[in-house]
């Protein structure tokens, strides 16, 4: 008994056309992500121009002058005021009130009024004592930019809880935003902290501390009735 074997032989691979196809397409994708790559960095510096001109443009807005200290008598021919009462609204539309025990109005410089014992509340209702204050011993408002200036014993109140000390504050109603140049010490939940300037930001949200910066975060909650 034979048996015949018959070889089939397979016909030649044909993967050279395949091969040209995978990289014309490879140098496809290699030119879309080189566009991609130019037009994401175009996006980037055109964003950081932007950003660039922004601030340029913010820091040649000129920011008038502190004012003085009030003095706490007044003039022959200036009347004062017994709890005189300002209110306003900022950039936003939020509605805000200046309230103090006494005031003068400058007769050398416009809408710029003295205040004794001055308080900003952006809390129109006085009568809410749950709300976070601003105060101090003497203040100068200037009703035109809607700027306020404190000095002595100047407490600012945050939302946060937290409470700030310093001689000097000077808040830019309108931009919702509070600067000093002189020495600031904060209390609350999370610790102590003090600096040798300070800037108060978007109601409490963002705080610059400048000089030397002190911090102390408190590690434990004291529990009532507890030993320490």
């Amino acid at each position: 008994m034979s048996i015949e074997l018959t070889s089939v032989m397979a016909g030649p691979v044909q993967w050279e056309p395949e091969r040209r196809l995978t990289l014309s397409a490879a140098r496809r994708r290699s030119a879309i992500v080189k566009v991609l790559r130019i037009i994401f960095i175009l996006m980037a510096a055109a964003i950081v121009a932007v950003v660039i001109a922004y601030i340029v443009a913010s820091s040649n807005q000129p920011t008038p002058e502190p004012q003085p200290a009030p003095v706490q008598q007044a003039k022959e021919d200036e009347t004062r005021i017994i709890k005189p009462k300002f209110t306003g609204h900022d950039d936003t539309g939020r509605a805000y009130v200046v309230v103090a025990d006494s005031a003068v109005r400058r007769t050398d410089v416009d809408d710029t009024t003295d205040l004794i014992s001055p308080q900003l509340d952006f809390n129109t209702n006085l009568e809410q004592t749950n709300v976070p204050k601003v105060s101090a011993e003497r203040g100068v408002y200037d009703a035109s930019n809607k700027i306020l200036d404190l000095y002595e014993q100047v407490q600012l109140g945050a939302p946060n809880g937290y409470v700030y000390e310093t001689n000097h504050a000077r808040i830019l109603i309108a931009e919702d935003r509070i600067i000093g140049d002189q020495q600031v010490k904060g209390q609350g939940p999370l610790g102590s902290i003090r600096a040798d300037s300070y800037e108060i930001a978007n109601g409490g949200d963002r705080l610059y501390f400048r000089g030397r910066v002190q911090t102390r975060i408190s590690t434990k909650k004291e529990t009532k009735g507890e030993d320490e």
